[in-house]
């Protein structure tokens, strides 16, 4: 069985304030966390009032973070005393480290915060482009997932970046996706797992982008998709609708998968919820017609 989380806090990297006050923080350039032990109440009582249980701890770790130390810290909820923490830019490091372990430069990261700074999505994209006739530049990216309040376990994601008038078009498979236990590879499994990527990528990503536009769907499988979007809210579902019809305006025919997929991504791209966001992008999957080799590789990676 695990450790409890003060026994583990140091080795996870975080830093004790007082033994006594059950403190434990973090802070890196996205923001600060700071978990405490809680007590049950009536600390302070006479003896004759006490109760046995009266400032006893409790087996969950309160949870408070804020952006910056110029900024009060708000309560944000709570984990498990066996709650397994690792800090946002400890793990964006280590992609870094592998991405740079192989060569390959970074050409910007795109980090987004929820609106109480547990969860973070970092978008890492990477020099290694490939133009396309459809889309112009297609650049390779990592995408690290985090959370600190242990709704979603750190995760690893590879995808491709596009531009999108004066932004960029992000997506990110749900296949090929590292979860926390495989993370902790050695740095020469990393490197091996991101060369892979890189290959697949360079060798087939044309392929992907072809073979889905040339992929016509039916009618049924077009609002299949857009059934699935519509749970997510009406107006994602209109909006992205709107997105398609721009790309293939309703008396051209029906849509090309790749037309849906772009107009998912599109849209997703700027979606600040980053649980619908991960939803969305699902969806854009489902309709990839996804090369076989890229498939392989992208399969072995979720699975090493």
């Amino acid at each position: 069985m695990r450790e409890p989380f003060a026994q583990r806090a140091q080795e996870m990297g975080l830093t004790q304030i007082g033994a006594h006050k059950g403190l434990f923080v973090y802070s890196d350039m996205y923001s600060e966390v700071a978990y405490r032990q809680l007590y049950t109440g009536n600390i302070n009582v006479s003896e004759d009032e006490r109760h046995p249980t009266d400032g006893a701890p409790v087996p969950i770790i309160a949870i408070f973070t804020r952006p910056t130390a110029e900024v009060d810290y708000k309560y944000v909820g709570y984990v498990s005393n066996f709650y397994q923490f690792i800090g946002n830019d400890v793990l964006c490091q280590q992609v870094r480290d592998s991405i740079q372990s192989v060569g390959m430069p970074i050409v910007t990261e795109n980090p987004i915060l929820s609106w109480d700074h547990t969860r973070m999505r970092n978008e890492i994209i990477i020099q290694s482009s490939q133009t396309h006739v459809q889309t112009g530049d297609i650049f390779p990216v990592m995408v690290v997932d985090n959370s600190y309040n242990g709704t979603r376990a750190a995760t690893i994601s590879f995808g491709i970046s596009m531009d999108y008038h004066d932004s960029r078009a992000i997506f990110a498979f749900s296949l090929g996706e590292m979860r926390q236990v495989h993370i902790q590879n050695a740095v020469t499994e990393m490197r091996s797992i991101v060369n892979s990527y890189m290959q697949v990528f360079s060798e087939n990503i044309a392929d992907m982008i072809n073979q889905s536009f040339n992929s016509r769907v039916t009618e049924t499988e077009m609002l299949g998709v857009l059934d699935l979007i519509e749970k997510y809210g009406r107006k994602r579902r209109d909006a992205i609708s709107t997105l398609l019809e721009e790309l293939q305006p309703a008396d051209a025919g029906l849509p090309s998968a790749w037309q849906i997929f772009l107009a998912i991504v599109r849209y997703s791209s700027f979606e600040p919820n980053l649980n619908i966001k991960r939803l969305l992008e699902n969806a854009a999957e489902s309709v990839l017609v996804i090369p076989p080799r890229m498939y392989d590789v992208l399969e072995q990676i979720s699975s090493s």
